[in-house]
């Protein structure tokens, strides 16, 4: 229980009132010892026990009039949310989840878990109070200043977005807030589904958070309303794969997509799945008779004197609207243009084959090779990927490469080929860097394997069945080492990394960048191109990156960073949301002359949410109260109960004026 004007309970020491009346009225009478009182003050000693314990009751029944009114002008509330808290916060911080999980019904119900908690932290915060009111959203992750609840609430970034929740990054933006502003006693509200996509439990961001937090100089409480109970069967539809195909026939496309269903039901159900492309609309029926099915390569026809175009596949509405949507946009496909620059043949022929074969058999590869001397003179406006190998470009070829990585190109590049006695030219703190990184030196060892590699992300992440890249089955005779700011994607037994990305702040995460393999392709020093999958498939993953930024189409994640950064129009999509939040809502757009498809992560399938214990490590040292509810619910997470109090004195002053009534005197022997 906690108050809404703890000051007042200071008055608590007045429960000493009645005692200290008793005391003095004690000690009004003197006692005087006269003989013909001894007979009355013997038959009173008989009665005496009932009224001791009639006086304490009377004594009890004041004292507890007394605490109940200084309670009920206090203000109390009634939540297991809050604990006890100082009264009004100066400052309430609401991070909310908006994700497309928080959009999911309780079995029959009308109302999301997000219309839930709205409804819900409204009024309970009203009732709470405070001089400052910041949200930050899943979507943006930006604070947000407001003047009062009903306007944050009224805000349309506390709709449902298709963008997933960023907790660390929602916790890190909440901290920097208070690290700016410096107000005085915080509340921070968490409201959430507590689904282990949005949390990234594992991020080594709270660690660092959570320090920051507890070295913070005010007064920080954190409140978690939590929605985690999941409704089973509800079915996700989801677009793997969309090509352009031309035949004899005539054009289709060749859709592939999957249903997805919770885990846990066997049943079969009959699925329609609804196609629409370019405003024609088919049905698909499907038969689900497990937790997945996948279909590969539906045909549907389109008119082949329109090149591009967008579309959409819908299922049925269940528990959960937010993923029974997909959207996809088609065009033809850009050359894939591949430049190789190379100083050892040996190490960039492998690069050349790798490049030339094309995964699809209607787009040719076209791979052009030059030496590093050469460099100056390519023309790479139109290629989507450079394979460098050898020393890293000079200045002046270096500037033209950084404008083509922040057109979203893609570059790897790849180490010297080392002398004989294992040492790399022209490599060292002199050298020239790129994007910070250089060549260090040369490690000669007998065999090397690879000990981890991110499968979760970029250009080494498994297959869309699940299946990891055979990047373990790789043998090296010597790697290159790396020194400058990097991101890991895979490491060797030793610690080095076999493949790392420079960071660049500029590039958008979903388009190319720079990427450095510490190892050689020369059959010499590794079994690289001997196996021959991981760099395909690392090349062609790099150089599909590349063609995002130059083909008229782009297929983006919800919320992914610097996805807008010119106006858009929207083609399909929610009926009612703002163009600010474009990015953040399923839908196809149209900006810059491109046609954009905007889709929920793959993350947003998955129904796992954080443990118990996880949430208490993330929070461990933090001030964290929590409370769950569930979607569609009516209670209250916070309400006033000083009526109760006020019921409470009304019991007892009546208790104390019954105990107050003399016994009445009936003579020996008089009738009833």
């Amino acid at each position: 229980m906690s108050f809404l004007q703890p000051w007042l309970l200071i008055g608590l020491p007045l429960l000493l009132i009645p005692i200290i009346i008793h005391l003095i009225n004690q000690w009004r009478y003197q006692t005087k010892k006269w003989g013909a009182m001894m007979f009355l003050l013997t038959a009173n000693r008989m009665a005496r026990g009932y009224a001791k314990i009639r006086q304490y009751l009377i004594l009890a029944a004041r004292m507890l009039a007394i605490a109940t009114l200084i309670f009920a002008i206090s203000r109390p509330l009634a939540s297991g949310l809050l604990g006890f808290s100082g009264g009004k916060a100066d400052t309430t911080i609401i991070l909310l989840d908006r994700s497309p999980s928080m959009q999911e019904r309780s079995e029959g119900g009308a109302e999301s878990k997000l219309e839930t908690a709205r409804r819900q932290l409204r009024p309970s915060l009203k009732t709470v109070g405070s001089n400052r009111w910041v949200l930050i959203d899943g979507a943006t992750q930006k604070p947000q200043e407001f003047d009062n609840v009903e306007d944050l609430f009224d805000s349309p970034a506390t709709q449902a977005s298709s963008a997933t929740s960023d907790l660390p990054a929602m916790m890190q933006s909440a901290m920097e807030y208070l690290q700016n502003n410096k107000p005085g006693q915080t509340e921070i509200w968490i409201c959430s589904d507590l689904r282990s996509a949005d949390w990234n439990s594992d991020s080594s961001q709270w660690g660092a958070v959570r320090d920051a937090f507890s070295k913070l100089p005010q007064t920080v409480r954190f409140h978690l309303l939590a929605y985690p109970d999941a409704v089973e069967g509800n079915v996700a539809v989801r677009v793997t794969d969309v090509v352009r195909d031309q035949s004899q026939n005539g054009h289709d496309l060749l859709i592939s997509l999957m249903l997805n269903r919770d885990e846990g039901r066997a049943d079969a159900k009959n699925v329609p799945i609804q196609i629409e492309v370019n405003g024609s609309r088919s049905e698909l029926p499907v038969e689900l008779t497990g937790s997945s099915v996948e279909i590969k390569n539906h045909r549907v026809p389109i008119d082949q004197n329109q090149p591009r175009g967008w579309g959409r596949v819908s299922i049925p509405a269940d528990s959960n609207n937010a993923d029974n949507d997909f959207y996809f946009v088609f065009d033809l496909p850009p050359p894939r243009k591949t430049i190789v620059v190379g100083e050892d043949p040996d190490a960039i022929r492998p690069m050349e084959l790798a490049a030339s074969i094309s995964p699809d058999p209607n787009v040719e590869a076209e791979v052009l090779t030059y030496t590093p001397e050469q460099a100056a003179s390519m023309d790479w406006s139109d290629a989507g990927l450079i394979l460098w190998q050898g020393r890293l470009p000079n200045e002046a070829v270096a500037k033209g490469l950084e404008s083509f990585v922040k057109r979203g190109g893609s570059i790897l590049f790849f180490p010297p080929t080392p002398s004989e006695s294992g040492t790399l030219t022209g490599v060292g703190e002199n050298s020239n860097p790129f994007a910070g990184i250089r060549w260090s030196n040369w490690k000669v060892e007998e065999k090397v394997m690879v000990e981890n590699w991110r499968g979760d992300q970029d250009i080494l992440a498994a297959t869309r069945s699940g299946a990891s890249l055979p990047v373990g089955q790789i043998e090296l005779r010597g790697h290159a080492t790396l020194s400058g700011e990097r991101v890991s994607l895979a490491s060797l037994s030793g610690g080095d990394p076999l493949l790392a990305k420079a960071v660049l702040q500029e590039v958008p995460s979903h388009e190319g960048g720079a990427y450095f393999f510490t190892a050689s392709t020369s059959p010499k020093f590794s079994n690289i191109a001997r196996s021959g999958v991981v760099l395909y498939i690392a090349i062609q993953r790099a150089l599909d990156k590349g063609l995002l930024s130059l083909g008229n189409t782009r297929d983006l994640i919800a919320g992914a960073e610097d996805t807008q950064k010119e106006p858009w129009k929207k083609v399909a999509g929610p009926s009612e949301i703002l163009s600010t939040e474009y990015a953040y809502q399923g839908g196809v757009y149209e900006g810059n002359e491109r046609l954009i498809s905007v889709n929920r992560s793959m993350t947003e399938d998955q129904k796992s949410t954080v443990e118990d214990t996880q949430l208490k490590e993330l929070f461990r040292g933090l001030d964290l109260h929590r409370v769950e509810s569930k979607a569609g619910s009516t209670s209250s997470i916070v309400r006033e109960i000083w009526r109760i109090f006020l019921l409470c004195m009304i019991i007892a002053m009546i208790a104390e004026a019954a105990l107050c009534i003399p016994k009445a005197f009936r003579p020996k022997g008089a009738m009833a």
